[in-house]
Order: C-alpha cells, then sequence, then structure tokens
C-alpha cells in the first residue's frame, strides 16, 4: 500500500484537493443536520463552564449540569417570550394590513388601465386577501416544523452537558501528558465562544435600536415594539432581519403610502449593514483576533455551506481552525493570515 508521503507532489495536492471538496459537498448536503449540531456543541460549551463554576461551589457534577441545562432552557424561553410578545400585536394589525393592500392594489389597478394594463389578470385581489388570511397558520405551522429542531438541540445539549466530565476523563487517559494543553486549548475555546454571545448581543442591540429610531422617525406604530423583534430575530442572521421587517413594512404601505414602505425597507437595511458589514467584523475581529475581513468572508463560507445556523457559528468555526493552525509550527504561518495584522513571525 502506497502512502501519501510516498506519492508526487502533484498527485498529493491532486488527492487532498479532492478530498477537501468531498468533504465540503458533505457539510453542504447534511448542513441541515451539522449546524444545530453544531450550536448544541457551542451550547454546551458555554454553558458547561457555568456547571464548573457551580461544581467549584461544592455542587455535585450532575446536579451543576442539570442546573446549567435547565439555565440554557430558561434562557430559550425567555427569548421565545420577547418573539411572542413582540408578534402578538401583528395578529390584530392582519385586517387592517390586509384592506390597507386590497385598497392600494385596486388604486394601481385603475392607474394601470388607463395604459391598457389589466392587473386584475395578473394578482387578482382575492388572491391577495387569501394568502394574507393565511399569513398567521402558516407562521404558526412554520414554528411548530421548527419544534422538532429545537428539541434535538435541546437534548443534544443535554445529554452533552451531563457527559462533560465522563468525556474529559476519556481525552485525559488517552492524551496522557498533552491533557494540560489541550485543557488550557477549550477554556480558551470557551471564553471566545462566551466573547462572541456578547458582541453578538451588542451589535443586534444596536441594530434594534436604530431600527426603532428609524419607525418612530417614519411614525410607524409600536416602533420599539418592532425593534426588541428585529434584536431578538437578529441572532438568526439574513433570515431573521428579513422576517423583522415585514411587519412595520406592511404597515407603512397600509397606514401611509408604498413610498413610505420602500423607505422603510431602504433604511432598515442601511441599519443592518452598517452594524453587519462595520460594526460586527470590526468588534469580532478585534476581540477574537481575526481580521475583520476574514470574518466577514467567514460568515458567507459557513452560510453557504451550513445555512443560517452556519452564519450563527462561523465566527467560533474560524477561531477554532486558526488555533487548530496555531498548535502546529508547519501551519503557523497559515494562522497569520487569518489575524488583524499585529502578529510578527518569529525567527
Amino acid at each position: 500500500m502506497v502512502s501519501l508521503e510516498q506519492l508526487p507532489q502533484v498527485d498529493r495536492i491532486i488527492l487532498l484537493t479532492a478530498c477537501c471538496f468531498i468533504i465540503l459537498a458533505g457539510l453542504k448536503m447534511f448542513g441541515g443536520f451539522i449546524g444545530p449540531m453544531l450550536m448544541s456543541v457551542f451550547a454546551a460549551i458555554i454553558f458547561s463552564i457555568v456547571s464548573q463554576w457551580l461544581q467549584k461551589k461544592g455542587m455535585k457534577p450532575r446536579v451543576a449540569s442539570y442546573l446549567a441545562f435547565f439555565l440554557f432552557v430558561a434562557l430559550l424561553i425567555g427569548v421565545s417570550a420577547m418573539v411572542i410578545y413582540s408578534l402578538s400585536p401583528l395578529i390584530g394589525y392582519l385586517p387592517k394590513i390586509e384592506e390597507g393592500i386590497v385598497s392600494n392594489m385596486n388604486t394601481l389597478h385603475i392607474s394601470l388601465s388607463k395604459f391598457g394594463i389589466d392587473l386584475s389578470t395578473i394578482i387578482p385581489a382575492s388572491q391577495v386577501s387569501g394568502s394574507l388570511s393565511s399569513f398567521s397558520p402558516e407562521m404558526i405551522t412554520s414554528v411548530i416544523g421548527q419544534v422538532s429542531a429545537l428539541f434535538i438541540v435541546l437534548f443534544t445539549t443535554l445529554f452533552l452537558l451531563l457527559e462533560a466530565t465522563i468525556f474529559s476523563n476519556k481525552i485525559n487517559s488517552i492524551l496522557g501528558s498533552y491533557r494540560q494543553e489541550l485543557a488550557d486549548r477549550m477554556t480558551e475555546f470557551g471564553s471566545i465562544v462566551i466573547e462572541y454571545v456578547i458582541i453578538r448581543t451588542k451589535v443586534n442591540f444596536v441594530t434594534g435600536a436604530g431600527f426603532a429610531l428609524v419607525l418612530v422617525f417614519m411614525g410607524i406604530e409600536d416602533p420599539w415594539l418592532w425593534g426588541i423583534l428585529m434584536f431578538v430575530l437578529n441572532f438568526v442572521p439574513y433570515i431573521g432581519f428579513i422576517i423583522a421587517i415585514i411587519p412595520p413594512t406592511l404597515l407603512a404601505l397600509v397606514e401611509i403610502d408604498p413610498f413610505a414602505a420602500i423607505l422603510v425597507v431602504f433604511l432598515a437595511s442601511l441599519v443592518n449593514l452598517l452594524s453587519e458589514n462595520i460594526i460586527f467584523p470590526e468588534l469580532a475581529g478585534r476581540s477574537m483576533e481575526l481580521s475583520p475581513a476574514v470574518v466577514f468572508i467567514s460568515m458567507v463560507f459557513w452560510g453557504f455551506l451550513l445555512g443560517a445556523s452556519g452564519v450563527l457559528v462561523a465566527v467560533p468555526l474560524t477561531v477554532l481552525f486558526k488555533m487548530i493552525l496555531e498548535s502546529y509550527p508547519e501551519t503557523r504561518d497559515i494562522a497569520l493570515f487569518f489575524g488583524i495584522g499585529e502578529e510578527k513571525v518569529e525567527g
């Protein structure tokens, strides 16, 4: 059997490139499963630190793990409650929104009919009415469809927390003298993940507050309510933003005019653009010693492979990859590429 070292350099490059493409294709194919699993792993890392702190206070390991898990569940319930609180007024606005859209369509129909264009043959008003009437049930159905995935994340996180001590002992027995180095690396990585969550929260607060101020300026009802919704949903990048701007955009359409709705979308997109493409890469890059360009590219890359959950875990995954590269002298120079340009190559 021929080993990798015995192959010509060109063949090795081709083989390694093919392996990389196969791995990336597998990640893309199973991204809907791998993404939530990675989120569970990162949640377990964050709350295992809480569990370790409780154990240092004298609590038994299993009890500390359960308590950390319940804290995780309480956090999810709190976030869900904020979303429900923000969306509940939307149900009352639906008839008003439906009436306003139908009225605007009738006006548009009259205007276009002067040029010989019959809009009713393209988009019947009854179709719009039916679509809006089914919006609430469809939204509920979509939420129910995510419950199974949420339970998978919850139970995976629970088992990871419960097995954290056992898994750590297994790793220690396997690695022997290298266990302290691994422990230091994992502690560092856990701190980075927590720092990432804090930064993500700060950026979401800026986005939510900016969005609310835009709505105040536009005179839209319940601006701070929609700002809270933006704050919460922006933890799911891109998709969350799109969902959050729909209700106030529809309100601007029916309460003011179509131009106001377009202006809401434009200003909200501008706020989100500044937050996600300038503030977030800068904060995350400086805090985690990653180049802002690398942060942005990693979000695009992991988002393409794993979907919305990939964008959530993009920065922690990139930091982990950088830490692995820094662990070996042969790849340490490559790790410098991910940095902010302040490292110096030794030698």
